[in-house]
């Protein structure tokens, strides 16, 4: 069964997938008050607190101006057509995956719905197009999942399930 939903485009050769705009507005949201509790610290704390002040502003600064390049951006997570899947939403954002390099692809459960694990032939192949820091979060994550490329339900607009069969409907035969 297939839900319309603004942030899925279906057409016969070709799917898009944006990530619910409430995302990375909840993200921006909770990056500026770390940001804030991260400046208040630094600003009236004693050594303690500047060190801890300096981390908070680190960590939440760089996952608030990440959430808000993603809301100006607006990049799609995913876009499918008869000659592959262009990944930018997962862990590793693979990039273009022709179908050759792509094998099963399955939803695993997770907490908020299901996971669309998207399974590649060449794991290492596909992590040597990312940068080093993504490609070791994306050997954990084949070692647990099988596969780097995993959009989580966070994510996902509409269920995982009805990703995995738009995709698996664009596949082309023999593929």
């Amino acid at each position: 069964m297939s839900t319309e939903h603004p942030a899925v485009t279906r057409e016969p050769d070709r799917l898009e997938v944006r990530a619910p705009r409430t995302a990375p507005v909840v993200t921006l949201v909770t990056g500026v008050i770390g940001l804030a509790a991260g400046v208040w610290l630094l600003l009236t704390g004693g050594t303690a607190g500047v060190v801890l002040g300096v981390v908070l502003v680190l960590f939440f600064g760089v996952g608030a101006v990440r959430a808000a390049l993603r809301l100006v951006r607006g990049a799609p997570l995913l876009i499918a057509t008869r000659e592959g899947v262009d990944d930018g939403g997962s862990i590793v954002a693979a990039g273009f995956l022709p179908w050759s390099e792509i094998g099963t692809i399955d939803v695993l459960p997770a907490r908020g719905g299901g996971m669309l694990v998207i399974g590649v032939r060449d794991p290492e192949a596909v992590l040597a197009r990312t940068t080093p820091g993504r490609a070791r979060v994306g050997r954990a994550q084949a070692g647990r999942l099988g596969s780097p490329v995993v959009l989580p339900p966070t994510l996902l607009p509409v269920p995982a399930d009805e990703l995995a069969a738009d995709l698996e409907r664009l596949r082309p035969d023999g593929a």
